[in-house]
Protein backbone atom coordinates (compact mmCIF):
# COMPACT_ATOMS: atom_id res chain seq x y z
CA UNK A 1 0.00 0.00 0.00
CA UNK A 2 1.35 3.38 -0.99
CA UNK A 3 1.72 6.21 1.44
CA UNK A 4 -0.41 9.27 0.60
CA UNK A 5 1.53 12.17 -0.79
CA UNK A 6 1.60 15.23 1.46
CA UNK A 7 0.42 18.28 -0.40
CA UNK A 8 1.83 21.58 0.78
CA UNK A 9 0.22 24.86 -0.16
CA UNK A 10 3.41 26.82 0.37
CA UNK A 11 6.16 26.95 -2.27
CA UNK A 12 9.30 24.94 -1.66
CA UNK A 13 11.72 26.62 0.72
CA UNK A 14 9.16 29.00 2.17
CA UNK A 15 7.79 29.02 5.67
CA UNK A 16 4.29 27.59 5.82
CA UNK A 17 3.05 30.27 8.17
CA UNK A 18 4.63 29.17 11.44
CA UNK A 19 6.03 32.67 11.93
CA UNK A 20 2.55 34.12 11.62
CA UNK A 21 1.20 31.47 13.98
CA UNK A 22 3.82 32.61 16.48
CA UNK A 23 2.78 36.22 15.88
CA UNK A 24 -0.86 35.52 16.70
CA UNK A 25 0.23 33.94 19.98
CA UNK A 26 1.86 37.18 21.18
CA UNK A 27 0.24 39.20 23.96
CA UNK A 28 0.03 42.27 21.73
CA UNK A 29 -1.99 40.42 19.09
CA UNK A 30 -4.25 38.81 21.70
CA UNK A 31 -4.82 42.24 23.24
CA UNK A 32 -5.76 43.63 19.81
CA UNK A 33 -8.27 40.83 19.24
CA UNK A 34 -9.73 41.28 22.73
CA UNK A 35 -10.20 45.02 22.19
CA UNK A 36 -11.85 44.45 18.82
CA UNK A 37 -14.14 41.82 20.28
CA UNK A 38 -15.02 44.07 23.22
CA UNK A 39 -16.23 46.69 20.74
CA UNK A 40 -17.74 44.61 17.94
CA UNK A 41 -19.82 42.13 19.95
CA UNK A 42 -21.84 44.64 22.03
CA UNK A 43 -22.34 46.97 19.08
CA UNK A 44 -23.52 44.11 16.87
CA UNK A 45 -25.94 42.91 19.54
CA UNK A 46 -27.28 46.45 19.94
CA UNK A 47 -27.84 46.83 16.20
CA UNK A 48 -29.59 43.47 15.91
CA UNK A 49 -31.84 44.23 18.86
CA UNK A 50 -32.53 47.77 17.63
CA UNK A 51 -33.54 46.61 14.16
CA UNK A 52 -35.62 43.59 15.19
CA UNK A 53 -37.56 45.55 17.81
CA UNK A 54 -39.32 47.68 15.16
CA UNK A 55 -41.22 44.86 13.42
CA UNK A 56 -42.01 43.22 16.75
CA UNK A 57 -43.37 46.42 18.27
CA UNK A 58 -45.25 47.31 15.09
CA UNK A 59 -46.86 43.90 14.74
CA UNK A 60 -47.65 42.95 18.31
CA UNK A 61 -48.11 46.16 20.32
CA UNK A 62 -49.86 49.50 20.11
CA UNK A 63 -46.81 51.50 21.25
CA UNK A 64 -45.74 52.74 17.81
CA UNK A 65 -49.26 53.52 16.57
CA UNK A 66 -49.59 56.71 18.57
CA UNK A 67 -48.98 60.13 17.10
CA UNK A 68 -45.53 61.55 17.82
CA UNK A 69 -45.94 64.97 16.16
CA UNK A 70 -47.46 66.51 13.00
CA UNK A 71 -49.59 63.40 12.27
CA UNK A 72 -46.44 61.22 12.18
CA UNK A 73 -46.61 58.02 14.19
CA UNK A 74 -43.88 56.66 16.43
CA UNK A 75 -43.35 53.84 13.91
CA UNK A 76 -42.12 56.37 11.35
CA UNK A 77 -39.95 58.10 13.93
CA UNK A 78 -38.39 54.77 14.93
CA UNK A 79 -37.87 53.76 11.28
CA UNK A 80 -36.19 57.08 10.43
CA UNK A 81 -34.09 56.82 13.57
CA UNK A 82 -32.67 53.59 12.16
CA UNK A 83 -31.08 55.58 9.33
CA UNK A 84 -29.42 57.89 11.82
CA UNK A 85 -28.17 54.93 13.84
CA UNK A 86 -26.62 53.37 10.71
CA UNK A 87 -24.73 56.56 9.88
CA UNK A 88 -23.60 57.18 13.44
CA UNK A 89 -22.59 53.53 13.83
CA UNK A 90 -20.65 53.64 10.58
CA UNK A 91 -18.76 56.77 11.59
CA UNK A 92 -17.94 55.35 15.02
CA UNK A 93 -16.77 52.07 13.48
CA UNK A 94 -14.52 53.85 10.98
CA UNK A 95 -12.85 55.76 13.80
CA UNK A 96 -12.42 52.61 15.91
CA UNK A 97 -11.14 50.63 12.92
CA UNK A 98 -8.46 53.26 12.37
CA UNK A 99 -7.29 52.67 15.93
CA UNK A 100 -7.24 48.90 15.42
CA UNK A 101 -5.38 49.27 12.11
CA UNK A 102 -2.76 51.41 13.83
CA UNK A 103 -2.36 48.79 16.57
CA UNK A 104 -2.00 46.02 13.97
CA UNK A 105 0.58 48.05 12.05
CA UNK A 106 2.58 48.59 15.25
CA UNK A 107 2.53 44.86 15.96
CA UNK A 108 3.70 44.05 12.43
CA UNK A 109 6.43 46.68 12.64
CA UNK A 110 7.63 45.27 15.96
CA UNK A 111 7.93 41.73 14.57
CA UNK A 112 9.01 42.71 11.06
CA UNK A 113 12.45 41.12 11.30
CA UNK A 114 11.09 37.81 12.61
CA UNK A 115 8.55 37.68 9.78
CA UNK A 116 11.28 38.19 7.20
CA UNK A 117 9.95 41.32 5.56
Amino acid sequence: MEKPVKVSLSPEGHDSGSKYRQLIETEEFKDLLQKKKAFIVPVTLFFLAFYFVLPVLAAYTEILKGEAFLNITWAWVYALLQFAVVWIGGIVYIKKATTYDRMAKNILNKYEKELGK
